[in-house]
C-alpha cells in the first residue's frame, strides 16, 4: 500500500500543523503550544518517507524472477543515491530561494545588530546544521532573542534523520535480505532507545560531556535529532501497520475521529500551560492515530479543502514566515513606520508568508519535486546545483557576516553602541544562570564583596572590580537579567522558576561562605512586590550585616531609538545628550524611593545613582566625549565608572 492513499488526510494534518506554528511565532502568549505543530511534522515525515527508505532495500529481479545476489550490494548503493537525490530536489531548491529572499529582506529591513547572527545561522542552515546554529545563536528555542532563521532547526534535524537513518539501517542489515518483520523490529528498537533518551535528557548531557562536546546543555536537547527520531520512526511504524493491516482503519467511527481531531486542536491551539515533554508525547500520539484512522475527513469539507491547500504549501510557507515575522515584530523600520501597530504588521507578515509560499510552491517546489527521476546527475548538472543551491546563498551570507564587522563600509550609520559591561570577561559571563558567581581577586586574606541583582547590578560590575583591586577586596559577581533578588514571589509570573532557584543558590552560597559585604542592585518597577524584596534583604542581612542597596538609575525616555541599530535604508537617529529631569522615564521611581527609605530605617546603606547623572533638573548621558549609557537604562563602562567613588566609600568605611 502506498502512502498516496492517505495523501489528503496527511496534507490536511500538515495544514493544521503549519497553522499552529504560524500562530505560535506570531504571538507566543496567545498560542503557547503552537510550536508542537513541528512534532506533528516529524510524525508525518516518518509516515511519508518510510516507504521511500524501504525501496533502498528492495531487491531487483532478473529473468525468471530470481534475485541477483551479486548485484544486491550495488543495487542498495544505487537506491540510496536515488533516495538522496530525490530528497535534494524536493527540499534544496525551495530552501535556496527562500534563503535568498530572506537575505534581501533582512539586509534591507533588519536591524544590523542582528545581521551577524542571521548570517551565521544561514550558513549553518545551508549545510544542514541549522539545529546547532539555533542553539549557538539563539540558545533556548523559547528565548526572546530575535533570530530570523531559528525555525530552520527543524529542517536540519529532519535532513539529518534522512541522511543517517538509511545508512544505519544498511549497516544493521548489511547484505542480508530485509523482511518487513525485521524492519519493524529495528524501528521499534530505535524508537524505544530514542524515547528513553527523550524522557531522560540528562543522560544525553552526560554523553555529550564525555565526548568533549560543548552541547551538554538541556537547551540543546530540544534541537537534538537523537531525541526526535522516535517521532519519525513511530510515523514509519504507523505506515508499516496500515500497509499490512487487514482492518479497514479508514472507516473509523465518526465519534472517535471527532475526539481525536478535537483533542489535537485543543492541545496545539488553546492557551493553557503544558509541559514540553508531555506536549510532545500527546501531540505525537494524536498525530499518528489521526493519520492511521484517516480522521481528518471528519472536518467540514470546506475547511478540509483549505487545510489540504495549506498543507500542500506548508514547506515553503514554513521557510518564509519567520524572516517576515521578524521584520514585523522586531525591525526598527516597522516600529517607526506610520502604521506602528504590531497586530496589523503581524497579520500582513502572515498573509505575505502564505502568498509568497504559494508562489514558491507552484514555481519552485512543483518544478523540481520530481526532477530527481528525470535528471541525470552528471558533472555539469552537479555544478549548476552546487552554485545555485549552496555557493550562491553561502557567498551572500559570508558577505553579510563580513559587512557587520566593518559597519558595511559606512552604510550603517547608527551610533556605535558601547560594549556591554557584563561581557568584559571572556571567561565568565557575569549575567547568566550559573551554579556559582564569577570571582575576581585572589587575596586569600582579603575580604569578599558579593554583587547580586539583575542587569542593573551587572552594569556596575567592572566598576566594583576596579574598586576591589585598589582596596584588596575579592569581588564575586552573580547576576541575571530580569532576576530580582527574591526567595519567593507572592505575585505570580513576575519571576521565572529558574530565577527563584538561582536566588536560593545565592542564599546558600552566602550562608556557606559568609562574604564580608553585599551589594544589591536591581531595578524596582512600579508593580514590584516590595514585601518580597524586603524579606529577601532581611534574610541576607542576618548573615551579612554590611549591605549596600543601589537605587534605580535614571532612565532616558528614548528607549526605542537610542543606540538601537536602524536598517541600512533608514537615516540614523541623532540622540540628545541630555534631557530635562521632568521628561525622564519616572516609572518605578516612587517604589525605588520607598525601598531606599525602608533600607535606611533598617541600617542598610543606599546609593542614590540619580545624583551622579542629574543635576539642576538636567540628566546627562554624555561626558568628556563618551556616552555614559549603552542603551536607555544601562551604563557603559564610562557611566559605571561614575559609581567608583561611592563604591569605594562603602567598602572602605
Amino acid at each position: 500500500m502506498s502512502s498516496i492513499k492517505y495523501r489528503d488526510d496527511i496534507q490536511a494534518l500538515r495544514g493544521l500543523s503549519i497553522l499552529a506554528v504560524l500562530l505560535f511565532h506570531a504571538n507566543e502568549e496567545i498560542f503557547p503550544n503552537g510550536y508542537l505543530g513541528v512534532d506533528i511534522f516529524f510524525c508525518i515525515s516518518g509516515f511519508v518517507v518510510t516507504p521511500l527508505i524501504l525501496r533502498i532495500f528492495k531487491k531487483q529481479k532478473v529473468a525468471g524472477g530470481v534475485s541477483d545476489k551479486s548485484n544486491f550490494k550495488f543495487e542498495r548503493f544505487k537506491n540510496l543515491k536515488y533516495f538522496y537525490k530525490r530528497r535534494f530536489y524536493r527540499l534544496m531548491p525551495a530552501l535556496a530561494i527562500s534563503l535568498g529572499f530572506s537575505i534581501l529582506v533582512i539586509t534591507l529591513l533588519g536591524n544590523p545588530s542582528d545581521h551577524q547572527r542571521f548570517a551565521r545561522q544561514g550558513l549553518a542552515t545551508l549545510f544542514l546544521l541549522g539545529n546547532i546554529g539555533a542553539y549557538r545563536y539563539s540558545g533556548d528555542y523559547f528565548s526572546s532573542a530575535p533570530n530570523p532563521l531559528v525555525h530552520t532547526w527543524f529542517l536540519s534535524v529532519e535532513e539529518q534523520i534522512f541522511i543517517f537513518l538509511p545508512i544505519v539501517l544498511i549497516c544493521i542489515f548489511l547484505n542480508r535480505e530485509v523482511s518487513k518483520l525485521k524492519f519493524v523490529c529495528t524501528l521499534v528498537i530505535i524508537s524505544f532507545c530514542s524515547f528513553i533518551l527523550f524522557l531522560n535528557p540528562t543522560a544525553l548531557q552526560t554523553i555529550y560531556f564525555k565526548i568533549g562536546s560543548n552541547y551538554s546543555d538541556l537547551a540543546f536537547n530540544f534541537y537534538s535529532p537523537i531525541e526526535r527520531i522516535w517521532q519519525f520512526t513511530i510515523g514509519g511504524l504507523s505506515y508499516l501497520y496500515v500497509s499490512s493491516s487487514r482492518i479497514n482503519l479508514r472507516k473509523t467511527p465518526k465519534w472517535l475521529s471527532q475526539i481525536l481531531v478535537l483533542g489535537l486542536a485543543l492541545i496545539i491551539f488553546l492557551n493553557f500551560p503544558i509541559e514540553i515533554y508531555v506536549g510532545s508525547m500527546l501531540t505525537s500520539f494524536f498525530a499518528v492515530v489521526i493519520v492511521v484512522c484517516s480522521s481528518m475527513k471528519i472536518v467540514h469539507s470546506s475547511i478540509y479543502r483549505k487545510l489540504i491547500w495549506l498543507g500542500d504549501r506548508s514547506y515553503s510557507i514554513y521557510l518564509l514566515h519567520m524572516p517576515l515575522l521578524y521584520v514585523a515584530k522586531y525591525s526598527t523600520a516597522t516600529k517607526l513606520s506610520q502604521v506602528d501597530n504590531r497586530t496589523v504588521q503581524v497579520i500582513i507578515a502572515l498573509s505575505l508568508s502564505i502568498i509568497l509560499g504559494s508562489i514558491s510552491y507552484s514555481k519552485i517546489e512543483n518544478r523540481y519535486r520530481n526532477r530527481g527521476d528525470s535528471i541525470k546527475l552528471n558533472f555539469a548538472t552537479a555544478a549548476k546545483l552546487t552554485i545555485f543551491c549552496i555557493l550562491a546563498p553561502a557567498s551572500l551570507f559570508l558577505a553579510l557576516d563580513h559587512g557587520t564587522g566593518n559597519r558595511y563600509w559606512g552604510l550603517d550609520r547608527t551610533l556605535k553602541q558601547p560594549k556591554a559591561v557584563w561581557l568584559s570577561d571572556p571567561n565568565c559571563n557575569q549575567m547568566s544562570y550559573r551554579n556559582e558567581p564569577c570571582i575576581y581577586g585572589n587575596n586569600v586574606l582579603g575580604k569578599t564583596v558579593l554583587l547580586i541583582g539583575d542587569s542593573h547590578a551587572a552594569h556596575i560590575s567592572q566598576a566594583l572590580i576596579s574598586v576591589g583591586k585598589r582596596s584588596d577586596w575579592n569581588v564575586a559577581v552573580w547576576t541575571q537579567s530580569g532576576c530580582q533578588v527574591r526567595f519567593q514571589q507572592k505575585l505570580k509570573n513576575q519571576l521565572t522558576e529558574m530565577c527563584i532557584n538561582q536566588n536560593l543558590e545565592i542564599l546558600k552560597w552566602v550562608r556557606d561562605l559568609k562574604p564580608e559585604a553585599l551589594i544589591i542592585s536591581q531595578y524596582v518597577y512600579s508593580d514590584s512586590n516590595l514585601k518580597d524584596l524586603k524579606d529577601a534583604m532581611l534574610k541576607l542581612k542576618i548573615i551579612v550585616p554590611k549591605i549596600l542597596l543601589v537605587e534605580n538609575n535614571p532612565i532616558f525616555p528614548d528607549a526605542e531609538e537610542f543606540m538601537v541599530s536602524r536598517p541600512l535604508i533608514m537615516a540614523p537617529y541623532s540622540p540628545a545628550k541630555s534631557f530635562e529631569e521632568s521628561k525622564m522615564d519616572l516609572r518605578g521611581k516612587e517604589k525605588s524611593d520607598e525601598m531606599a527609605r525602608w533600607a535606611k530605617m533598617n541600617n542598610i546603606s543606599t546609593l542614590n545613582v540619580r545624583t551622579l547623572f542629574c543635576e539642576k533638573g538636567i540628566c546627562t548621558r554624555y561626558e568628556n566625549g563618551q556616552w555614559l549609557y549603552r542603551d536607555a537604562d544601562h551604563f557603559s563602562v564610562a557611566g559605571a565608572d561614575k559609581t567608583i567613588p561611592s563604591l569605594s566609600i562603602f567598602l572602605n568605611n
